[in-house]
């Protein structure tokens, strides 16, 4: 197998948190020890705080129901992805240095032409999966980005140090501050000092006042919300903050003849839930292994590949309902004031744990708590989250897992 990366690795790259169905990938692939010994941050949940730090509400992976390993990781996307392609080429694959300009497609083959060093080459090989991120080397080609019209946010981070963390096993889970105007915090503890900051801000919203630099526009994201500058009220900047448009979109076409599209390259979704590299690499997978099956049957037609494309679907819109889901405020009500009852909690706790594949039994509480959602809109069966409400200068916050 021929790896082309234009990138140098070590290299930074966001999306830090993970979820623990990754873990069922990692074994798979064969190297869950790897990542193991990396020393990355351990993970074991997630907490949910409001905008004004007046509630917070624990996600605990270890309730989640048909999740087998609720720990994962915090991880540096650098050492993270540096591990995995050093497992690449320890297992075979070859890696150049370069950037992929053009694919020709004919019955025969693909005559695949990249620059290494300045130097252009063309090299005959069986198949080509794009996996070049928003890029989209192959996906510009065939097909159309549907943008989301929900999932059209803005984000803007940096790293810093001296932030505060939950003691104990939680120390390294992610914390989310939510904001008033629909958006959210992310601080997610990538080292034993550093902290990845950042703020996803609704299109609407950051368009209607424009704050101009990365830098300028956190300082008054974090100002505007109070949980946040408490948390970072003593932090040190250690970063430049960057800004990324997290645009959700999902491509229409994953794959085609002799070509398959994995990852951003086809999908993007919204990563309030953190499902960003276990899509990626459950999809890297899926196309190894159908492109695999279809040179020794020598059938690598896209009708070959439809089964891919159907289940990458399905699974990425599993995730967007809850990715969507979270910016309406009936089931942001719903969510902080969860129910013990029918196993709610259990089954809430699997989707953001990264189980895509629930029972059907789960199904059923899934569609019982969306069903509750869409009760919360018109007759109120959970307390409603005010926005922008503040609380008294002298009231602490109250803080409180979720009801057992």
């Amino acid at each position: 197998m021929l790896l082309l990366d234009r990138d140098q690795f070590p290299r930074f790259h966001i999306g830090e948190s993970q979820l623990p169905c990754l873990n069922d990938v990692l074994d798979e692939l064969g190297v869950r020890e790897a990542v193991a010994a990396a020393g990355f941050v351990v993970k074991w949940g997630a907490n949910f705080t409001t905008a004004d730090g007046s509630v917070e509400r624990y996600a605990d992976f270890s309730r989640a129901a048909e999740v087998k390993q609720p720990q994962t990781w915090q991880v540096e996307r650098e050492r993270f992805d540096h591990v995995l392609l050093q497992h690449a080429i320890a297992s075979g694959a070859t890696l150049k240095q370069a950037r992929a300009d053009d694919a020709v497609f004919d019955a025969d083959g693909v005559t695949l032409t990249f620059t290494e060093n300045d130097r252009s080459t063309s090299v005959r090989v069986a198949a080509v999966i794009d996996a070049s991120g928003r890029y989209g080397f192959l996906s510009r080609r065939f097909g159309t980005r549907v943008h989301d019209p929900v999932l059209q946010n803005i984000a803007v981070h940096r790293q810093f140090t001296g932030v505060p963390r939950a003691p104990g096993r939680r120390a390294g889970d992610i914390r989310m501050v939510t904001r008033p105007d629909r958006g959210w915090f992310w601080f997610i503890p990538i080292s034993e000092t550093v902290m990845s900051v950042g703020a996803v801000i609704p299109k609407s919203v950051y368009n209607a006042t424009p704050r101009g630099t990365p830098e300028a526009s956190l300082d008054e994201f974090i100002a505007e919300t109070p949980a946040a500058a408490a948390l970072l009220a003593n932090a040190e900047i250690v970063s430049p903050a960057r800004f990324e448009a997290d645009y959700s979109y999902l491509h229409t076409q994953h794959a085609g003849d002799r070509f398959m599209i994995v990852g951003d390259a086809g999908a993007f979704l919204d990563p309030i839930f953190s499902t960003g590299v276990l899509l990626a690499m459950q999809g890297g997978i899926e196309a190894g292994t159908a492109i695999s099956d279809g040179i020794k049957d020598g059938d690598l037609r896209r009708a070959r590949f439809s089964a891919y494309e159907t289940r990458l679907i399905r699974r990425y819109k599993y995730f967007r309902r809850f990715a969507a889901g979270f910016y309406d405020p009936a089931f942001r009500d719903l969510f902080f004031s969860p129910s013990a009852r029918f196993g709610l909690y259990e089954a809430v706790m699997s989707v953001i744990a990264g189980n895509w594949r629930p029972s059907v039994a789960l199904r059923i509480r899934l569609a019982c708590f969306f069903l509750l959602v869409r009760l919360q809109k018109v007759l109120p069966i959970a307390p409603r989250l005010v926005p922008g409400s503040l609380p008294r200068a002298d009231a602490p916050p109250t803080v409180s897992t979720f009801p057992t």
